[in-house]
């Protein structure tokens, strides 16, 4: 019979939320600050460990002990960081994001799933101008950066780490399975965005306008490329069938909310978005099996546009570039 099974589930619980290279005696023994053979009993439950030890645990790992030990109550626990311009800056954010796509990495059979309002954020890096301004707009609008109030945006992204940290998501996202579920909505976001600072006066010229709307263009174009080979590949790259799963879907009757669902053989994970650019995410299983069968739901009341529906795919993108299209006349 097993020693104190309640511990024995808390600490295979946590053994599941760390990276296979991570050694868990380690990360246990180093955190508690114990000794490597005081962790080996405490995780095989022959010591029981104190409520100071699961204070610590359950803050590190982000483990909501009365849902582990499912204790009846409709307590779901999120764990996410809040972009700000002093304790988790932009580039921190963008790491958390990096870090995020290496663990999704090392999942068995993981796919990410999107439910858009906006393009999702992994499509504009590939676009330098256009990641360019979609920083800028967070980092002065939503954020809030003092430095930028009274900047104006001149086409470049002027933090080295900033951008190579931004290549190197693209790279991991291109490598992992995605289902996106869009809808005619989902340009609008930038759109605006482009049109509020076309009005303020904040973009430098009219060209840094104008390369932003095409490059936007051609973000559209590349996407739509994907859904045809239905695989995901680098921008200006050719397709190749060892390269992720990319599918599309289009609903007519809904508007996304920006959530991410991660689903894999062993592990579920649940983001939601919320004050524009933040993400909170849970491992719940209740709530991550309830927006599983949600986004299944929706999937079956909308259109593939991944390897079939030519037509259907066609005409969708068609509809978008005619919306940037539709801004650009007025520029002129």
């Amino acid at each position: 019979m097993d020693n104190n099974p309640a511990q024995l589930l808390f600490f295979n619980h946590i053994r599941s939320q760390l990276a296979p290279h991570l050694s868990f005696v380690d990360e246990v023994a180093e955190l508690l600050d114990i000794s490597n053979d005081s962790a080996y009993r405490r995780i095989r439950g022959e010591k029981p460990i104190s409520l100071d030890e699961v204070q610590l645990l359950c803050g590190k790992y982000k483990v909501s002990v009365d849902q582990l030990l499912q204790l009846n109550n409709n307590t779901v626990l999120f764990a996410g960081n809040q972009v700000n311009s002093v304790t988790f800056t932009f580039n921190d954010y963008l790491h958390d994001v990096l870090n995020s796509l290496k663990l999704f990495k090392t999942l068995k059979n993981g796919q990410i799933y999107f439910f858009t309002k906006d393009v999702p954020l992994f499509h504009f890096m590939q676009f330098p101008e256009l990641s360019a301004f979609k920083f800028f707009f967070w980092k002065r609008t939503l954020i809030g950066y003092p430095e930028l109030a009274r900047q104006q945006f001149n086409g470049y992204e002027e933090d080295s780490e900033t951008t190579e940290t931004a290549k190197e998501i693209i790279r991991l996202y291109t490598q992992i399975p995605s289902t996106e579920i869009w809808t005619e909505e989902s340009i609008h976001v930038t759109i605006r965005q482009i049109e509020f600072y076309r009005h303020t006066n904040i973009f430098a010229d009219k060209d840094i306008l104008l390369l932003v709307y095409t490059q936007l263009v051609e973000l559209l174009n590349h996407i739509e490329a994907q859904a045809e080979a239905g695989r995901k590949f680098i921008f200006n790259q050719t397709p190749m069938a060892t390269n992720a799963p990319y599918h599309i879907y289009v609903n007519e009757c809904l508007i996304g909310d920006n959530s991410i669902y991660v689903h894999a053989d062993d592990k579920q994970i649940a983001y939601l978005n919320h004050n524009g650019l933040n993400f909170m995410g849970t491992q719940d299983k209740t709530f991550c099996d309830y927006t599983y069968k949600n986004l299944q739901n929706i999937i079956s009341k909308s259109t593939h546009i991944s390897l079939v529906g030519e037509k259907e795919r066609s005409m969708f993108f068609n509809t978008l570039r005619d919306k940037i299209y539709k801004r650009v006349r007025n520029i002129y």
